[in-house]
């Protein structure tokens, strides 16, 4: 009879140990769920030893503890022969004495990022004169050059999750990242009008049958709705003209919305921040940037 439950009702830590127990082989199978967002994996056991751990693309000791420390979700032990390289080497009690710790510094991080659909960015004024990073933490700072959920810049960078919720927590803390601030950006009949007459000028008839509406329409959009919006909007134009007049029309609209100033903030986000020279006066770099887009 096959062992399987939920991981409400019988934890992984006691499903592990009795299989150690009983000696047995085979793969356990997890589904289950963190903050949210679904987490699969299989832990192999050969005569009640943990010898491999896969989770998404974590193998070995990362997937072990990936998976272990999940509260809710269901599991299922299939026996069978394993016969795989060892990735594992740890002892049963070692690997679960090392969990326990784990979780007790995930719950209390938790406690501080409640939801990895947070959605976070460089903050451009940070609180701070001299930043001097780790290479880890500039890895996970690079993550957000752009707003950028938790959960999918956990999946962009080869670490441990516990490790680069504890990285992302600091840059928070000492004011590096911060959440998005969503500015919204009204687009009204009279100035789709306004960019028809200005593309009339540039274009002549073309403009008349170009379908402005399918690419931005009346309504309000954030910021970077809009930005993909006129990166769309770009590449059509290019296809019925040339390039200055592409610039000078996505440009227009740039500047009826007010998106230059984002525009220049995003690219000295992309362009400075992350050069790892390391130790540099953020706030007097920031305050020439300033001056330059008033």
């Amino acid at each position: 009879m096959a062992l399987e439950g939920n991981i409400e009702n019988f934890t992984l830590i006691d499903v592990l140990t009795l299989i150690s127990n009983s000696k047995k082989s085979g793969i356990l199978y997890i589904e289950g769920k963190r903050m949210e967002e679904d987490i699969t994996g299989e832990i192999y056991l050969s005569n009640g030893k943990i010898v491999d751990a896969k989770s998404g693309t974590s193998k070995g000791e990362d997937a072990f503890f990936q998976i272990v420390l999940l509260d809710k979700g269901k599991f299922s032990f299939k026996p069978q022969e394993i016969n795989i390289p060892l990735t594992i080497t740890k002892n049963l009690e070692s690997l679960l004495m090392e969990a326990m710790r784990m979780k007790e510094e995930t719950e209390e991080i938790y406690k501080k990022i409640p939801s990895l659909d947070l959605n976070l960015e460089i903050n451009p004024t940070p609180p701070t004169n001299e930043i001097v990073l780790t290479n880890e933490e500039w890895q996970i700072l690079n993550l957000f050059t752009s707003s950028t959920k938790i959960k999918d810049a956990i999946k962009k960078i080869d670490m441990p999750e516990l490790k680069i919720l504890k990285i992302i927590y600091s840059l928070i803390s000492v004011g590096l990242l911060k959440k998005e601030e969503i500015i919204s950006r009204e687009i009204t009949y009279d100035l789709i009008n306004k960019i028809y007459s200005y593309m009339d000028k540039l274009l002549g008839i073309k403009a008349s049958y170009f379908p402005l509406t399918s690419y931005i329409n009346v309504g309000s959009y954030n910021q970077n709705v809009l930005i993909d919006k006129l990166n769309k909007l770009k590449e059509a134009l290019l296809l019925i003209t040339d390039e200055k007049k592409t610039d000078d029309i996505i440009n227009y609209i740039k500047k009826e919305l007010n998106l230059t100033q984002w525009y220049i903030i995003k690219f000295y986000k992309s362009e400075i921040i992350y050069d790892r020279r390391c130790t540099w006066d953020l706030k007097v770099i920031l305050k020439v940037f300033h001056l330059l887009i008033l």
